[in-house]
This record gives structure tokens, C-alpha cells and sequence, in this order.
């Protein structure tokens, strides 16, 4: 997906996404480049979507866990989705992650092969 700056793409995205039913299976996952954007993103679209952050909306970043078993959409940085990745290799929590091209250019190709190893035997998707 293409969008201009501030047209929504991490924002409104996930709130489709959970609106038509994609959190039934599992959460939606988004990265983020950093710390702060993962907290502050979750944030407004904790607001957005009428909860308190942490609860249906939530993030991860090193250090900091603001999820609760009822989250439904998670922001994260790339660290964070790979060391997830390292304890679960399916990532069978997850209905959607959604990467953000955000990523340094360099490191684009190996996060789609490691990736493309969870899509192909989930049978979920």
C-alpha cells in the first residue's frame, strides 16, 4: 500500500482491519521505526478507538510490554517482532503484521525471508 505522509496507513489501516473481523484469529501487528512512534501511535489510536492504551490497543518496545491478553492491535518495533519471531516462528498470535517500509533498505530483504517462512505453512492466512 502507497499513501502520502499523514494519510492514515498505520493508523486507520489496523482499525479496518480490526473492524471487518481480522482480530477474530489473532492480533494485528505493526511496526514501527522507533520507540517513541510505537508508543505514540498506539496511543492515538488507543483514543481513537475508545479504549484505554494497553487494553485493546497496545504496544512493545524494549524494555516495555503495554499489552494485555485483550489486545487485539499491537504496534512494535522491528526488534521486537523478531524476537517474537525467535520465540514463536509462526507467530501464531498474530492474524495480520503489517510491515512498515520504514526499514532500512539493507535489512528489507531479510525480514521478507524470514517472513515469507511463517506465511507459507500458516494455513490461517
Amino acid at each position: 500500500m502507497i499513501g502520502e505522509t499523514g494519510s492514515g496507513k498505520t493508523t486507520q489501516m489496523t482499525q479496518y482491519l480490526a473492524e471487518v473481523g481480522y482480530t477474530s484469529k489473532g492480533m494485528i501487528g505493526c511496526t514501527q521505526p522507533r520507540r517513541v512512534a510505537a508508543m505514540s501511535v498506539a496511543k492515538r489510536v488507543a483514543e481513537e478507538f475508545g479504549c484505554r492504551l494497553g487494553q485493546d490497543v497496545g504496544y512493545a518496545i524494549r524494555f516495555e510490554d503495554c499489552t494485555s491478553p485483550e489486545t487485539k492491535i499491537k504496534y512494535m518495533t522491528d526488534g521486537m517482532l523478531l524476537r517474537e519471531q525467535l520465540l514463536d516462528s509462526n507467530l501464531s498470535r498474530y492474524s495480520v503484521i503489517i510491515l512498515m517500509k520504514h526499514m532500512n533498505a539493507l535489512s528489507i530483504p531479510m525480514y521478507y525471508l524470514v517472513y515469507s517462512k511463517v506465511v507459507q505453512p500458516n494455513e490461517r492466512i
